[in-house]
């Protein structure tokens, strides 16, 4: 895994344009990522207040590039009205998107014969924001995907909705699904996609006090965090952990650092890469490393945690590596599967991490809480939009970039 830091926070030119942008993965009932749910607005909250939803579209092809966003997975496009109305076929092509309308725009008699020719043309179309049980089936005829969001609806109206869903040979994916209950639920009543927070919350709810792998390196690792530790305290913490051992030996010695010699010790390995860069190299392995992490989780916990750092980087009242931390360990409950309250409660942590993973308090806290919710898209709340949207989408893609990278590197 690449250590390097950022230099610098990255500033956007002062005409890039103000547009959040984010991404949730979508997964199948083997817990597969099919694609990705796509999220944009305006930095006001209103596409079609001081831009227009045909500008702001092409704002967010040229400004972040689908490829860059989902690589060669599907994108699961939200399409407005008036963008259907101002285009009627979107510049992307077909086989990299599934088009998302609102129910409300799909009914418009007005735009039929766009969604005629954009199914003509081989586009996928998935329906949106459904009423509960009283939707025109005959729709199903263009849209092969229908969303059912699970914080608007109650179980009974999921079941009925599923089920006119599947008469009408459509998939029905659940949203909106926030822990592993409601998406075991929503797989129990036989929906094909998943999507929501679940994917970063732990399986398990119950508190369990018991020792998990590599839980005595985590201790160590994060004690030595933002400070400058010693080589012989790096060098006892991985020569006991047979399996960091293995993969910084590895690392070490890859194409990536193209060295003439074999670096044999860890001592070695340590001095080449530095104190710093193996401690954090170490700590992302201990907590994303295992064989059992989806890479997807791993990819959105390291996403997370650059996020952080970045959006800290022109602060002077906390440091980078504990902004770095926080946002790891704030995924930690789902790399562990196991309450984050439990973990926290077992790592030699500042008041003020502490605080900030639990909490949201303190500079850190509040930093997370911007991060986390641009992450889940809610570009409204207050935390978000205390920044400017350039500088966050910025960050979010470099961080994004970095932990695809990283995580490819590791494999």
């Amino acid at each position: 895994m690449a250590v390097q830091s950022l230099v610098r926070q990255p500033e956007p030119a002062d005409d890039t344009p103000e547009v959040f942008i984010s991404r949730q993965p979508v997964l199948d009932r083997e817990m597969r990522v099919t694609g990705y749910r796509v999220a944009y607005a305006a930095a006001d909250g209103t596409p079609g207040a001081e831009r227009s939803a045909s500008r702001l579209f092409g704002d967010v092809l040229s400004v972040v590039g689908l490829q860059e966003l989902v690589g060669e997975s599907l994108a699961h496009l939200p399409i407005s009205r008036e963008l259907l109305l101002t285009l009627g076929i979107p510049p992307v092509r077909p086989d990299r998107v599934m088009l998302r309308l609102s129910y409300d725009v799909a009914a418009d008699p007005e735009l039929r014969e766009i969604l005629d020719g954009l199914a003509d043309r081989g586009y996928a179309l998935a329906l949106s924001e459904i009423p509960d049980l009283d939707f025109d089936t005959g729709l199903l005829d263009l849209f092969g995907t229908v969303e059912v969001d699970f914080t608007r609806v109650s179980p009974l109206g999921a079941a009925r909705a599923l089920k006119k869903i599947l008469a009408g040979h459509a998939a029905p994916m659940a949203v909106g699904l926030h822990d592993h209950a409601s998406y075991e639920e929503a797989k129990g009543l036989g929906f094909h996609l998943f999507s929501g927070a679940f994917f970063v919350s732990p399986r398990n709810s119950e508190v369990r006090n018991v020792p998990i792998a590599g839980m005595g390196s985590l201790i160590s690792l994060v004690r030595l965090q933002g400070s400058s530790a010693e080589i012989e305290e790096l060098e006892r913490v991985i020569d006991h952990d047979v399996g960091l051992s293995v993969k910084l030996l590895r690392y070490i010695n890859s194409a990536y650092f193209g060295m003439r010699s074999n670096i044999s010790s860890i001592r070695q390995a340590v001095m080449m890469l530095g104190a710093r860069g193996v401690s954090r190299w170490a700590l992302m392995i201990v907590l994303t490393g295992s064989p059992n992490t989806p890479r997807e989780l791993s990819v959105m916990a390291l996403t997370r945690a650059r996020m952080c750092e970045i959006m800290g980087m022109s602060r002077t009242d906390i440091a980078g590596d504990e902004l770095f931390t926080v946002g790891l360990l704030s995924v930690a409950d789902a790399l562990l599967d196991r309450p984050l309250e439990s973990i926290i409660g077992e790592l030699p942590l500042t008041e003020d991490i502490t605080a900030a993973l639990v909490h949201r308090t303190g500079p850190a806290g509040a930093i997370l809480d911007a991060v986390i919710a641009y992450e889940l898209a809610n570009f409204e709340q207050e935390s978000v939009q205390a920044h400017r949207a350039a500088v966050m989408a910025m960050a979010y893609m470099d961080a994004l970039s970095w932990a695809q990278e990283t995580v490819a590197g590791a494999a």
